[in-house]
């Protein structure tokens, strides 16, 4: 597998076929489960699977048998997994099928599943949530609430976000609906909520409601934005205005973000792609990977609390260091760049002659140009310049680079933008090119190597 240029190293890919949306994760006696979207038989979308991995550690992942194939109730869309407070393991997902028309019709199923998550069946009485009369009715998310001592379930509502109840996991009552007015909302529906309670600082309780919007991110195409408030088990209560609009990612390449259940730190990880483009990329046996995964809090700032990430310290120790000269070893390694006085500085990746990604300072804040069209033609959508959403002042910003994948991150965590190319070279030298001479820390890990930048 490693054979492939553009088949990252630390960011977990399938073995074959198609993955998208990132479905089930779940953590149990120390092992990392996996789910995902996944069709086996070709690198395009079509009949969805559910395939399946499993990792010790987050960066060493294990291929296992696919979990659930398409029958008679329709193809596997995406779903979420639970353990009982008896030990029993839970999985709920969508089965959808497409109507002689063209529409689309979808339920609710649940799945038993041994401890060890090696056998799978259905429940006998699926699907145990009827379509109450909508085209787009996906992707639940199923948690244990225990101030009700009931569990809970999140779905999509076409553009608003339906909760549910239940204290058996099969009889679900309706509890209300969220979002129809709040945040933003593109052409198509909500998917792949999710909603899980973060402790500040202080030691008050405030519920992450997560959103994947297909059209109209903050990058362009699909991405995933975030609401924080309060959750009593009935309703969720929006903490900002309706208009205020979160994003867990600002770049291109960060959609339908799930957590781990019973993950000993709250954890996520989403497909790192884009609806615009992820059935043009030029990868070969596999097509789709999915993010690092990230550790979450909260954090009170200036406009309120809001979402902080980070990467889990033992994983960001496996990228390689990048040497103090800039030129990587391997395409896979991590930098901390250091602005010491603010500067207006460019950094480039990927390309001497004309990099593939330069991100640099602006008087509206950062600046991403990429280039990222080859020789496959991928679409024009595929190369998309704009300012990121970083305010105030930035001493510092975390590069994760793992052949053709970027995660930056910066402001503490409070910023994230995961960006996908496909460069000539993802050994490419680190270039960075001040207006003035100052110096930049490239700190992979706890090392210290200094790079000066270059006046203009």
């Amino acid at each position: 597998m490693s054979s492939e240029p553009f088949r990252p190293r630390l960011h977990f890919s399938p073995a074959t076929g198609w993955l998208n949306d990132p479905n089930g994760l779940i953590f149990v006696d120390g092992v990392w489960h996996v789910f995902y979207q996944h069709h086996p038989h070709s690198t395009l979308w079509g009949p969805m699977h559910w395939g399946h991995a499993s990792s010790r550690d987050l960066v060493n992942w294990t291929h296992l048998p696919i979990a659930l194939k398409p029958d008679t109730l329709g193809t596997c869309f995406s779903g979420s997994a639970v353990a009982t407070p008896e030990g029993e393991i839970k999985l709920f997902y969508t089965a959808h099928q497409t109507a002689l028309d063209g529409s689309d019709f979808q339920v609710q199923c649940l799945v038993h599943a041994d401890h060890e998550l090696t056998s799978f069946a259905g429940d006998e009485r699926n699907p145990v949530v009827d379509n109450p009369g909508l085209s787009a009715f996906r992707d639940p998310k199923v948690f244990w609430h225990e101030p009700t001592r009931r569990w809970i379930m999140v779905v999509t509502h076409g553009q608003s976000i339906g909760i549910r109840s239940s204290s058996d996991l099969v009889n679900w009552a309706l509890e209300s609906e969220f979002g129809d007015r709040d945040g933003r909302h593109g052409n198509g529906p909500w998917e792949c909520p999710d909603l899980f309670p973060l402790q500040a600082a202080d030691g008050t309780t405030h519920w992450i409601l997560l959103v994947g919007i297909g059209s109209d991110s903050y990058g362009g195409g699909s991405g995933t934005q975030y609401f924080i408030g309060d959750f009593d088990g009935h309703r969720f209560a929006n903490g900002n205005s309706s208009d205020t609009v979160l994003w867990a990612d600002y770049g291109r390449d960060y959609y339908a973000a799930q957590s781990f259940h019973g993950a000993p730190r709250p954890t996520t990880m989403a497909w790192a792609s884009n609806w615009q483009y992820a059935r043009e990329t030029p990868t070969r046996s596999f097509r789709g990977v999915l993010s690092l995964p990230r550790e979450l809090g909260i954090a009170d700032t200036p406009s309120g609390m809001r979402l902080v990430q980070g990467v889990p310290p033992h994983l960001a120790s496996t990228f390689d260091t990048l040497p103090p000269a800039g030129v990587p070893k391997t395409g896979t390694y991590h930098f901390r760049l250091e602005i010491s006085e603010e500067p207006q500085v460019a950094v480039c990746l990927f390309g001497e002659a004309e990099p593939q990604f330069t991100l640099h300072r602006v008087v509206t804040g950062w600046h991403l140009r990429t280039v990222r069209r080859d020789k496959s033609r991928i679409g024009a959508s595929f190369a998309h310049d704009y300012v990121l959403g970083i305010s105030g002042s930035i001493t510092h910003i975390d590069f994760y680079v793992d052949n053709g994948l970027v995660e930056l991150r910066s402001s503490d965590g409070l910023v994230w933008l995961t960006s996908l190319y496909f460069p000539e070279d993802v050994a490419g030298a680190v270039r960075v090119e001040p207006t003035r001479t100052t110096i930049v820390n490239a700190q992979p890990r706890s090392g210290s190597s200094q790079v000066r930048m270059l006046q203009n």
